[in-house]
Parts: structure tokens; C-alpha cells; sequence
């Protein structure tokens, strides 16, 4: 692991860029074991580009204000947008046919361009509790580098806890809920201290649209590759919302939108204790962006409701409206929250979901078959309420 990035004179300089004031002076920088693998596009991208990418861990002795202290920290030294963009155009031609020729088309414009930068920009201008701790931010363009010295996530509950939803109780669920609304409501209709140029691709009725093409074949690669996942009656149902996105669109860009996780899932959270308190903690947001704030609760529920949970789903997003309603006073309609919650399934299913199903063609994710089945029951639960009746999707449900 021999880098620059691992010196204590590196350390050194992000932590005082980080923390100006507190004149901080690295003593020592100690390499540690970090696990990569839960981290998809690292995993992904670490073939297909000469430079180094990934997370690593340091424990690091330092001083600031007088005192000193040993900590241990991940620096994620993440690849550019264009690598990954790379990378996932080389899953679509994997899997050949016509969605390697449309995503050629379209591949810059799926929500990973500007993955580089993203995160930093959150971290460095809306840091707040629901985020680790951060210890300093680097970005240098000239030379493709971009950093994130981190907290190091240790006697945590439920990390990478993905493949388990089991162990998501009651309590983790609903505390989750609660701060996510608190992130939701405080950015709900806010002009955030964003730099936008790095989210030229924000979902909108035009971008849904005019990507239609995409989601067509990326729900039909799905189908053909998983057809005990996307049967024809459940294919069915997508390709009709694709003909709705106008429609359906319509609808969601009157609602209030807030700043979305957009990647709201077990593999990047977890919860520290303190006592009896659960904090609630996101990491990895390069795919953070703008949405009706049901958006992370609907993809969130997709991944953390098991089969036996279902019935749970509508109890937990009135729970989530609720706080939020609280928190805004803009949320009292139940129905038409409700109503939002579905429209925003069919996004995540079409564009989030239909790409992790082309990574799943080339690399399966074991985790990904009961997050579909999840997600189409959503849909079955919406149906009524979105007006997207599939009578046959319905009679086999």
C-alpha cells in the first residue's frame, strides 16, 4: 500500500485544509484491514482503470488544540466518473444485443459522470449527523484524484448488512425512517450550496423521457436473462410506466422535491448506539440527487422488507409522513403521499433497479432477486392507488 496518500505529511495536509483552526500535526500514520467488496463500483471499476481506487484503512496519531489522539480512519480514494461510466458501458456490452448499442448512446448520462465530485460536494457543504465523520476532502483534477478521509466504522450495527434483512427489527427501521425524514425536510425545496454542473442528470420529466429508450432495454435484458424475476406479466407492468413517464411525471415534479440519498439501502448505512438510541448513518452519496423525498423511503423498504414484512410497507411510510408532515407541515394528504411513494417506485424500477439487473447479468449480487420480488410487491400495493391496473399483474399476485 505504498502511496503518498498513506504518509502522515498527506494526512497531515487534508486534516489541516479540513480543521484550519486547530493547527493539527500527524505523528503517525498506521495501515489497517478495510473490506472493499461491499462496495459495487469499486469492486467493478478497480478492473478497469490503471489507478489506485478503493478504501483504506489508517489508524492515525495526530495533535490539534494541545491534545493527542489516535483515531482510526478510512481514506476512499475514489475513481473518476468517466471510469466508472466505463466500466458499466463494458456490463452493457457484456451482455450484448440491442442494449449494448442504446446504453453506448446514452451512457454518460445515467447518473455516474460526475460520481467524483458529488460526494464531496455533499460532504464538504451539507455535512450533518447523518453522515460519518469526515476529516478532510481532496480533489485534483490535473491528476485525477479525489479523496475522502473518513470515520472508520467499527462497533456498529448492521454494516453491510445487505444480505440479512432479518436483523433490520422494528426499532432499526422506524429510527431509520425518522432521520431520514429529518435529512428530507431539512432540504425539501432548499437551493442547496451545490455546484449543479455536477448534476446536469437529475431526474425530471424530460430526462425520464427522452432515456426511455434505455429503460426499454434494460427491462427487456432483464427479462430474458431473469425470467423468473421479469415475467411477462411483471414486464408488462414496467413497460406500460415507461409509456406513462409523461404522465406520471407530470404529477411528481408538482410535489415537493428535497435532496435524495438516491442510494438508500443496507449496503450504505448502519447504526451506532448510544444507550438506548439509535443514530441513523449514510454513507457513500455520489449518487445523491433531487427527488420527491419517497423516493429513498420506497427503495429503502425494497431492500429492508423481506417477504414476511410486506404487509408492514404502507404502516412504515405513513410512520415516515408523518414525521415528515411534522417536521414541514406540507405532507397532511395521506393519499397523495401515498400516491408519490408508487410514482417513485417506477423510477427506481425502470433506471436504478433495470442497472443493477445488467450487473447482475455479468457479476450476480445474491442479495438482488429478494429486493426485485420486494419491489414488485410495491407495485402490486400501488396499483390501485396509481391507477397503473395491470388486471393480469393483479389476478396472479
Amino acid at each position: 500500500m505504498e502511496s503518498i496518500y498513506f504518509t502522515a505529511p498527506f494526512i497531515q495536509h487534508l486534516m489541516r485544509e479540513h480543521a484550519l483552526e486547530q493547527n493539527i500535526r500527524v505523528l503517525e500514520v498506521t495501515p489497517l484491514a478495510v473490506d472493499n467488496s461491499a462496495s459495487i463500483l469499486v469492486v467493478l471499476t478497480a478492473g478497469n482503470t490503471d489507478k489506485l481506487i478503493g478504501h483504506f484503512g489508517l489508524e492515525v496519531t495526530y495533535e490539534a488544540g494541545g491534545k493527542s489522539e489516535t483515531r482510526r480512519m478510512v481514506l476512499k480514494v475514489k475513481p473518476h466518473g468517466n471510469a466508472i461510466v466505463a466500466m458499466l458501458n463494458s456490463l452493457a456490452q457484456a451482455c450484448g444485443g440491442e442494449l449494448a448499442e442504446v446504453y453506448e448512446r446514452y451512457k454518460a448520462l445515467t447518473g455516474f459522470q460526475h460520481t467524483h465530485m458529488r460526494e464531496l460536494e455533499v460532504y464538504g457543504k451539507l455535512h450533518n449527523q447523518l453522515m460519518p465523520e469526515i476529516y478532510g476532502l481532496h480533489a485534483d483534477p490535473e491528476n485525477g484524484t479525489y479523496l475522502i478521509l473518513m470515520e472508520y466504522l467499527e462497533e456498529v450495527e448492521l454494516l453491510n448488512s445487505v444480505k440479512t434483512p432479518e436483523k433490520w427489527t422494528d426499532a432499526h427501521i422506524r429510527a431509520a425512517l425518522q432521520q431520514a425524514a429529518a435529512w428530507h425536510a431539512t432540504h425539501l425545496n432548499k437551493e442547496l450550496p451545490l455546484d449543479k454542473t455536477y448534476w446536469s442528470d437529475a431526474p425530471s420529466a424530460v430526462y425520464m423521457q427522452d432515456l426511455s429508450p434505455l429503460w426499454q432495454e434494460l427491462l427487456q435484458n432483464a427479462a430474458l436473462r431473469f425470467p423468473e424475476l421479469y415475467t411477462p406479466v411483471r414486464v408488462q407492468l414496467l413497460q406500460d410506466a415507461i409509456r406513462q413517464i409523461p404522465a406520471y411525471w407530470q404529477e411528481l415534479e408538482r410535489m415537493p422535491m428535497t435532496f435524495v440519498h438516491n442510494d438508500l439501502n443496507p449496503r450504505n448505512t448502519c447504526f451506532k448506539r448510544d444507550g438506548e438510541s439509535l443514530e441513523f448513518c449514510v454513507y457513500d452519496w455520489e449518487l445523491s440527487t433531487w427527488h420527491v423525498p419517497q423516493y429513498d423511503v420506497q427503495e429503502f423498504l425494497c431492500f429492508v422488507l423481506d417477504e414476511d414484512k410486506y404487509q408492514l410497507r404502507e404502516e412504515y411510510l405513513e410512520s415516515y409522513r408523518k414525521e415528515l408532515h411534522l417536521l414541514t407541515g406540507l405532507f397532511e394528504d395521506q393519499e397523495q403521499f401515498r400516491r408519490g411513494f408508487y410514482l417513485a417506485a417506477y423510477d427506481f424500477g425502470l433506471h436504478r433497479l433495470g442497472m443493477y439487473m445488467m450487473a447482475h447479468s455479468v457479476s450476480p449480487y445474491p442479495f438482488l432477486p429478494r429486493v426485485v420480488n420486494s419491489f414488485f410487491n410495491t407495485l402490486e400495493q400501488g396499483q390501485i392507488l396509481t391507477g397503473f391496473s395491470n388486471k393480469a399483474y393483479l389476478a396472479d399476485s
